[in-house]
C-alpha cells in the first residue's frame, strides 16, 4: 500500500511538469508582475555578494550573475561529448551556422538604422539598435538543443553550434558591438565601445564560457549514471533561474515603458524586433535548404540561429547601461517573441515541412517502383 502513494519527488515532477505545460503563460506572467510590482525584483537585482578585479576590471558578483552562472553551467550539463564527435564527418552546416549566426543580424542591424534615419526621436531609434545590438552579441542559446531535441532534429549540430558559438563569443560578442557601436552616436556609441572592451570578454568568459565548459566536464567526470538521475531536475531548474532572471531584468526596464508610453515607440519595437527574430529562424531553414541537409539538420540550424542566449544579454545590460532603460526593452520584447515563435515552429511549421517532405519522397519512391 505504502507504493501506491505518491511520493513527494513524484508529486514535485508532476508540479514542475504542469510549470513547463504553461511556461509561455508564466513568462507573460513574469513580464506583467515586473511591469506592476518591480521593487522586489530590483532589491533582488541589487543583491551583490562581492567584487573581484580581473585584468584590471572590476566584476561584480550580483544574484543575476550567479544565476547566469547557474543557468548556463545547467545547460552545459546537458551536453554529452560524445555526440560531438558525429559533426566532423560533415562540418558545413556547422562552419556556416555560426558564419551566418554572426553575420546575419549585423547586416539587418545596418539596415534597420539606415530605414530608422527620419525617424522623429533619435533617442528612440538608437535604443532599439542598441537593445538588439547586444542581443546579436550573444550566443546561441541552450536552450535551443532542448527545442531542437523535442522536434526530432540533429543533436550533434544543435550542440556543435551552440558550444561554437559560446566558445567564439568573447570575440565575436565585442566585434558585434563594435560594428553596432558605429551605427548609433553619442552615449550609445561610447557605452558599446566600453562593453565591447575587455569588461565584455570578461563577462562572457566568466558568464558564458566558464560555466558551459564546466557544466560539461562535470558530466564527464560524474559519469552518465549521475547524469540521468540528475536529468529530470535540469529543465525545470533552467526554467525556474531563467524567470528569475526574466522577472529581475524586466523590472528596470517595463515600468519604464508604462511611465513614458508612446505607441509609436512600441510599434517600433515590436516591428523591428519582430521582423529580426522570424528572418533568424526562418534563415535556419534557407541555409539548410542551400547546403542540401537533412531534416533533422535544418531542424538544428532553425533552433540554433533563431535563439540567443537573452538572459546573458539581459544582465549584461542591466550591469552596463542602466541609464539607457530603452535600450533594454528590445531585449525584453525579443525574449518573449523567441519563445512565441520557437514555439510556432516546434508546432506546426517544422511539422508540416517534414509531412510535406515525406509525401514528397513517398510519391518519388511510388514513381521509381513503376
Amino acid at each position: 500500500m505504502e507504493e501506491k502513494r505518491p511520493s513527494s519527488f513524484r508529486v514535485l515532477s508532476l508540479v514542475l511538469d504542469r510549470l513547463h505545460r504553461r511556461f509561455f503563460w508564466l513568462l507573460l506572467a513574469v513580464h506583467g508582475l515586473a511591469a506592476i510590482a518591480p521593487d522586489p525584483g530590483r532589491r533582488a537585482r541589487g543583491l551583490v555578494f562581492g567584487s573581484v578585479s580581473i585584468l584590471g576590471e572590476p566584476f561584480s558578483i550580483s544574484l543575476p550573475v550567479v544565476l547566469l552562472f547557474l543557468l548556463l553551467g545547467n545547460s552545459g550539463f546537458g551536453v554529452s561529448a560524445g555526440g560531438m564527435k558525429k559533426l566532423f564527418g560533415n562540418p558545413r552546416p556547422l562552419v556556416f551556422g555560426l558564419l551566418v549566426n554572426i553575420v546575419l543580424p549585423l547586416l539587418f542591424l545596418a539596415g534597420l538604422r539606415a530605414a530608422l534615419g527620419r525617424w522623429h526621436n533619435r533617442e528612440e531609434a538608437e535604443s532599439l539598435v542598441m537593445g538588439l545590438g547586444l542581443v546579436a552579441a550573444m550566443p546561441i542559446a541552450g536552450a535551443s538543443a532542448a527545442w531542437c531535441q523535442n522536434a526530432g532534429g540533429d543533436m550533434a549540430l544543435s550542440l556543435g553550434l551552440v558550444l561554437g558559438s559560446t566558445a567564439l563569443s568573447p570575440f565575436a560578442g565585442s566585434l558585434s558591438l563594435h560594428v553596432v557601436a558605429a551605427m548609433v552616436g553619442g552615449d550609445y556609441a561610447e557605452d558599446l565601445h566600453e562593453m565591447a572592451g575587455r569588461s565584455m570578454g570578461v563577462f562572457l568568459s566568466l558568464c558564458v564560457v566558464l560555466p558551459s565548459v564546466l557544466g560539461i566536464l562535470f558530466r564527464r567526470l560524474a559519469g552518465e549514471g549521475v547524469f540521468e538521475h540528475l536529468r529530470p531536475a535540469l529543465r525545470p531548474a533552467n526554467e525556474l533561474i531563467l524567470l528569475g532572471l526574466l522577472y529581475m531584468n524586466a523590472s528596470i526596464s517595463l515600468p519604464y515603458a508604462f511611465r513614458h508610453f508612446d505607441p509609436d515607440f512600441l510599434a517600433m519595437l515590436l516591428v523591428g524586433s519582430g521582423t529580426l527574430c522570424l528572418l533568424r529562424f526562418q534563415c535556419g531553414e534557407w541555409l539548410g535548404r542551400l547546403l542540401r541537409t537533412s531534416p533533422s539538420e535544418r531542424t538544428a540550424l532553425v533552433f540554433a540561429l533563431g535563439m540567443n542566449n537573452n538572459g546573458g544579454g539581459l544582465t549584461l545590460a542591466t550591469i552596463a547601461i542602466p541609464d539607457h532603460p530603452l535600450a533594454i526593452l528590445p531585449i525584453v520584447f525579443y525574449t518573449l517573441l523567441q519563445q512565441l515563435t520557437a514555439a510556432w515552429y516546434y508546432s506546426y511549421r517544422i511539422p508540416r515541412r517534414d509531412q510535406a517532405e515525406a509525401g514528397d519522397s513517398g510519391r518519388r519512391a511510388t514513381r521509381s517502383g513503376r
